[in-house]
């Protein structure tokens, strides 16, 4: 008679097996959801993160249908003001960056005279470049390229319709998910049998729904104000268009990790262009980094607190994670995604508090 999994009667050796096979088809497992979420992200990632955007926000639906709004009508005003945002953020970018464009040939040669002492380096490796091309027997003379306008057209939209679309279906994902979003809750429920998992599951809905909430709230506030305090910070140094970085910074500042190093690489740019000594260029991007570290080390905490403090190395992994899977957007989505999976797990695998002496 074979003694069943688990029993302290089984031997180690088949134990030991039992527990590969496990964990083999545990991996086969994720390898398989890996794969499904990286060849379908033309469609996954505007549905989740329609479905993160309107869990975030469900709460003004239900504020809504407290005053007697019908669902599809808190809807649509839900996704107009989410374009209102997104066309106020456009026109907020779109004259400073028309200015900046239209200087693109003056900040080309100032870039070429502040880094001409490269030029002796860079000449000294083309000059190896070369000699190396010359041993293997190939050209190393630049090959011209004649890119027509036709081309250049077919190539922008390549680029835009796939982003279109994929913006449409977010737009109507969310739509229909705020619109419909009380009835999916309670089929999900129902579709449990017993009265304990509907429980677990009404508990985990709304514990989902708090969570990001209140994360979206709690960065919001954080992120304008680092966005606040950028702007006066480098208007004060004589920064051209100061609120335009301050609202990028903001922007950025949604993306952990990445998002600061990529502003800090923008605002060194900046004061490139913009200073004439060494010292007063990395100006811009030496305060802004001052700044976020007092907001990701001494302000964030001592809001957030110990309610929405996440493990930095779990948050790392997570936003590892899907930026690989999902490229930018998978980025913007890691912590969301991070906080329903614990809340998940914290009630699928309730953990008992352990008292350690002293």
């Amino acid at each position: 008679m074979t003694p069943p999994a688990g029993d302290p009667q089984e031997p180690a050796g088949r134990r030991v097996w039992r527990n590969a096979e496990r964990f083999a088809i545990l991996g086969i497992f994720v390898i398989l959801i890996g794969a499904t979420l990286i060849y379908t992200r033309a469609v996954a990632v505007p549905v989740v993160a329609a479905i993160l955007v309107g869990t975030m926000v469900g709460f003004l639906v239900e504020r809504l249908a407290a005053h007697k709004v019908p669902p599809f009508a808190s809807a649509f005003l839900i996704v107009g003001a989410l374009l209102l945002l997104i066309y106020g953020a456009a026109l907020a970018f779109s004259a400073p960056l028309s200015s900046w464009i239209d200087r693109a040939p003056e900040i080309i040669g100032l870039l070429r005279d502040r880094f001409a002492a490269l030029r002796e380096p860079i000449n000294a490796l083309k000059s190896v470049q070369d000699s190396l091309g010359s041993i293997m027997g190939t050209a190393s003379g630049a090959i011209a390229v004649d890119v027509g306008r036709s081309s250049m057209l077919e190539s922008v939209i390549a680029v835009a319709t796939p982003a279109l679309s994929q913006f449409f279906l977010f737009l109507g994902t969310l739509l229909f998910f705020v619109a419909g979003r009380a009835q999916l809750k309670r089929r999900l429920v129902v579709a449990f049998m017993t009265r304990e998992a509907r429980l677990t599951m009404l508990r985990i809905q709304r514990d989902i729904e708090h969570q990001l909430a209140r994360y979206l709230a709690t960065v919001t506030i954080i992120n304008v104000a680092l966005g606040v305090v950028t702007a006066a910070a480098l208007w004060a140094l004589g920064v051209p268009n100061a609120a335009l970085w301050g609202l990028l910074a903001c922007i950025l500042n949604y993306l952990p990790f990445v998002g600061p190093i990529l502003m800090a690489a923008v605002l060194l740019g900046v004061g490139v262009i913009t200073f004439q000594t060494l010292l007063w260029s990395l100006s811009p991007a030496l305060v802004f980094l001052v700044l976020h570290a007092a907001e990701g080390q001494i302000i964030t905490p001592s809001i957030v607190g110990r309610r929405l403090t996440l493990n930095p190395f779990v948050v790392f992994l997570s936003l590892a994670f899907w930026a690989w899977v999902w490229g930018p957007a998978g980025a913007f989505m890691a912590i969301p995604l991070l906080v329903i999976g614990i809340v998940v797990t914290d009630h699928l695998f309730p953990r008992d508090e352990i008292e350690l002496p002293g």
